[in-house]
C-alpha cells in the first residue's frame, strides 16, 4: 500500500492485506485526479475498506476484504491472482473445455493422469497456450484502454500477479530454464537451528530443502519472469507503434520479493534481504534523463518513493502527507545523488501459524532498519533479543552480531537511530495544521 500513499507502514498500521487502511483518500489516484487525470487501475491493490466509514449491515464491516479499489482509482478489471470471470470468459470464447474455467482449476499445472513422479507439479505447463496466459489477456485489456486515450493524458496502474504464486506458466516458458544451472541457494546447514525465538519460527516453516525441488522452483520462476517480460515488450511496442512511448513515464517494481530456497524459506515475509529487496526501474522520456539513462543507480530507495516520483514527472508539489521523495533528481542527474542513508521495513507476524506459545499478538512485530554497513531488527517482545548483521562482512546474513559485547554500541546506536526514525514519521497532521494557522 506504501507504493499508493507514501507513508510508512508504521503511520497507517496497514501491515498485512487484512488490515483495513485509515485515510484511505489521501494517496496517489485523488492527488492524480486533482492534477487532472482519471488514473485507472488493471489488477488488484488489496486495499481494506475502514469499517468505521461504512453503513450498519454492510458485509465487509465485520469481515475483511482486500477486493476493493483504492478511492481516485477508476477501476478498469478485478483481476486477483490468476484469474477474473472477465478471463475466463476470455477463455471459453477461445473454446477451452469447461472443466478447467474455474478459479482453482485454471491456476493448476497440467499434469499428466499418473502424477509428477520425482517432480514438482510446477514443472509441467499450464493448461492454456502462452498466447492465452492472464499475462497476456491483461496485457490485452491494458493496450485496448490506452489506445482509446490516445493523445490525451493517462496514467494507468497496471498490476501483474506474476512472478508470484500459485507458480504456473504457460509453454515454453514452464521449462525455458533448466534445473540444474539454477544459481545456488544463500542458505547453511542448520543455520535456522538457534535458540533465538524468532528462528524458531523459521525453521518451523522450512521449506525446499530438496535441492532437486529447490532448482526446479528457481527454474519455474525464472520462465514466470521472461513470460512477463514479453508481455511487457509487447505493451512497449504498442505504446511505441501508438506514438504513447516518447511521453510516457513507465516506473517497473513489485511489493516483494521471494526467497526462493534462500535460508530454507520460500515466498516472502522475515527480515532477510530477499524479501526486501525488489526490483525497480525508472524510464523518464524526458531528454534531462538522457545522461542515466540505460544505466544502473547504486543507492538506497523505498517504495514510498514512487507515488512523489510520479507526481513530480506531472510538476506536482509533494502532498504533506507523503513521506518518500522523488527519484527524478537522480535519474536526471540535476543533484549529486548517493541514495538515502538508510531504509526501514517493519512485519506483523501476530497470523503466522508458527507464532512461539507465550507471545501477545501485540509483541508480534518487528522493526528493521538497513544500511550499506549494517541491518538492525527489533522486535517488540522482550523473549525476543535484536539482530544485527555486518552486511559488509556477512552479506548473505548467517551470523547474528548483537549479542557480542564488542557490538553493544553499535547496537545502542542503531535503536537509537530508529526510535529517531519512528518520532519524525509519527502522525503530526494536527501538529502541522496547529503551526500552520497559529495565530501570531
Amino acid at each position: 500500500m506504501c507504493i499508493y500513499n507514501s507513508r510508512y507502514l508504521c503511520s497507517t498500521r496497514a501491515l498485512t492485506n487484512e488490515t483495513p487502511l485509515r485515510d484511505a483518500e489521501e494517496n496517489l489516484g485523488m492527488h492524480l485526479q486533482d492534477a487532472g487525470y482519471n488514473p485507472g487501475l488493471i489488477g488488484y491493490n488489496d486495499y481494506v475498506r475502514d469499517p468505521a466509514t461504512l453503513p450498519h449491515g454492510h458485509p465487509q464491516k465485520t469481515t475483511p476484504c482486500y477486493d476493493n479499489v483504492l478511492p481516485g482509482f477508476d477501476w478498469i478489471l478485478f483481476h486477483d491472482e490468476y484469474t477474473s470471470p472477465q478471463y475466463l470468459q476470455w477463455l471459453r470464447e477461445k473454446g477451452y473445455p469447461e472443466g478447467i474455467l474455474d478459479r482453482i482449476r485454471i491456476s493448476l499445472p497440467d499434469v499428466p493422469p499418473e502424477g509428477p513422479g520425482e517432480h514438482l507439479p510446477l514443472c509441467f505447463p499450464a493448461h492454456y497456450k502462452a498466447e492465452d496466459s492472464e499475462a497476456r489477456f491483461v496485457t490485452g485489456i491494458a493496450t485496448d484502454w490506452i489506445s482509446r486515450r490516445k493523445g490525451c493524458g493517462w496514467f494507468l496502474s497496471l498490476n501483474y500477479i506474476k512472478p508470484h504464486s500459485p507458480r504456473i506458466c504457460p509453454s515454453p516458458y514452464h521449462d525455458m530454464y533448466a534445473p540444474r544451472r539454477m544459481p545456488e541457494a544463500n542458505r547453511r546447514p542448520g543455520e535456522l537451528d538457534k535458540p533465538h525465538p524468532y528462528y524458531q519460527l523459521m525453521a518451523a516453516e522450512k521449506q525446499l530443502e530438496n535441492d532437486s525441488h529447490l532448482r526446479e522452483t528457481r527454474a519455474n520462476y525464472y520462465g514466470m519472469i521472461s513470460e512477463l517480460d514479453a508481455c511487457l515488450g509487447t505493451l512497449f511496442e504498442f505504446l511505441k507503434t501508438s506514438g504513447e512511448w516518447d511521453h510516457t513515464l513507465i516506473v517497473f517494481s513489485s511489493d516483494h520479493g521471494d526467497y526462493l530456497g534462500d535460508h530454507y524459506l520460500l515466498d516472502k515475509a522475515h527480515f532477510f534481504d530477499e524479501t526486501m529487496h525488489v526490483p525497480l526501474i525508472v524510464r523518464d522520456p524526458s531528454p534531462e534523463a538522457d545522461g542515466t539513462r540505460g544505466t544502473q543507480l547504486e543507492g538506497l530507495v523505498e517504495s514510498i518513493d514512487i507515488a512523489p516520483t510520479l507526481l513530480d514527472f506531472l510538476g506536482r508539489p509533494k502532498p504533506d502527507r507523503f513521506q518518500g521523495s522523488s527519484l527524478l533528481p537522480a535519474v536526471r542527474q540535476a543533484v549529486p545523488w548517493q541514495g538515502k542513508e538508510s531504509i526501514h521495513f517493519e512485519a506483523d507476524f501476530r497470523t503466522r501459524s508458527t507464532v512461539p506459545p507465550g507471545l501477545h499478538p501485540d509483541e508480534c512485530l518487528f522493526w528493521v532498519i538497513r544500511d550499506h554497513q549494517y541491518k538492525y531488527v527489533q522486535f517488540a517482545s522482550p523473549a525476543m533479543p535484536p539482530l544485527l548483521f555486518d552486511l559488509q562482512k556477512d552479506p548473505g546474513e548467517f551470523d547474528n552480531q548483537a549479542d557480542n559485547p564488542g557490538n553493544s554500541a553499535i547496537v545502542a546506536d542503531y535503536c537509537q537511530q530508529m526510535l529517531r526514525w519512528r518520532m519524525r514519521f509519527e502522525d503530526q497532521r494536527m501538529e502541522h495544521w496547529a503551526a500552520n494557522h497559529r495565530r501570531r
